[in-house]
């Protein structure tokens, strides 16, 4: 399980392989997990303490010990069964490999955020004998594990503290001109937008980053063709004027544009002066 491999290690595996029971085969040096060991952030409180309040996910920083890993868990990737397992392995992994950082257990903590509660969470949490603390406004304590636990809903924190950028991370849309630019200026940000255009979940941040403007202004990206696109006909005129729905057409195309009405009173001389094709349209139509 170490990091450093030695030849005691090889011999091991051969007196293991010759000589151990012949109901098991032994493997050497497996990879045990299907993904690489990173968490998704570590949090390392700053010796120097401020006293600016923060601005997003307020009660959860006076929660924290020196340090904590996060996971986060997000609408288009959520929790899944056993993630619970894989921060906790984290957790241990992390306090093995810091021994000079990190003295105590209760030094380091583990956070979860997800959209809101699950039920393959709770199963995970009832698997793990842990129990759930309501701390309130979307905030929750898991007890019963080796490191302290904590859970935060992202709907229901965003709820309750007014946080309309962290709404942007849950099942919510943006409601305050605030967040739509603050979601605009990270999207414009030529580093950020080709660190996150290759990555799972972009083509979702788009969409939610459309969904907070409002409709003229997504429309103005696009060219004229490409907004009727798609559109039928009546779709297409619909609220334009007469003599711009008719404007650029053949006179006989205005013509067939007229209602029957119209047409039944042109006169047979004028009738005549029409094509053929035109001619007989309009008297299919009229009936005469």
């Amino acid at each position: 399980m170490g990091t450093t491999r030695t030849a005691w290690h090889v011999l091991l595996v051969a007196l293991l392989s010759q000589r151990g029971s012949r109901r098991f085969e032994v493997r050497s040096e497996v990879p045990l997990s299907a993904e690489p060991l990173r968490a998704d952030y570590l949090l390392l409180r700053k010796s120097a303490e401020s006293s600016e309040p923060a601005g997003t996910l307020r009660r959860l920083w006076d929660l924290l010990p020196s340090e904590a890993i996060v996971e986060f868990k997000s609408i288009g990737r959520p929790y899944r069964r056993r993630n619970l397992d894989r921060l906790l392995s984290y957790l241990h992994l992390y306090f093995a490999d810091n021994p000079e950082r990190i003295e105590q257990r209760s030094d380091l903590c583990g956070v979860l955020l997800v959209p809101s509660r699950t039920r393959s969470l709770d199963a995970d949490v009832a698997a793990l004998g842990l129990e759930w603390d309501d701390l309130g406004d979307g905030y929750w304590r898991l007890r019963g594990a080796a490191f302290a636990l904590l859970v935060a809903e992202i709907d229901s924190v965003a709820e309750a503290e007014g946080d309309d950028l962290l709404r942007l991370f849950g099942h919510g849309e943006a409601r305050t001109r605030e967040a739509r630019r603050w979601l605009a200026q990270q999207l414009g940000a030529e580093e950020m937008a080709m660190e996150m255009q290759d990555l799972e979940g972009f083509d979702e941040v788009v969409r939610k980053l459309l969904a907070t403007l409002p409709p003229e202004q997504v429309l103005a990206a696009y060219a004229p063709e490409q907004r009727m696109a798609g559109l039928p006909p009546e779709q297409r005129v619909a609220g334009l004027p007469p003599e711009q729905r008719v404007a650029g057409l053949p006179p006989e195309q205005v013509l067939l544009a007229l209602p029957d009405d119209a047409l039944r009173g042109l006169s047979d001389a004028y009738l005549e002066t029409l094509s053929a094709e035109t001619r007989a349209a309009i008297r299919a139509r009229i009936g005469r």
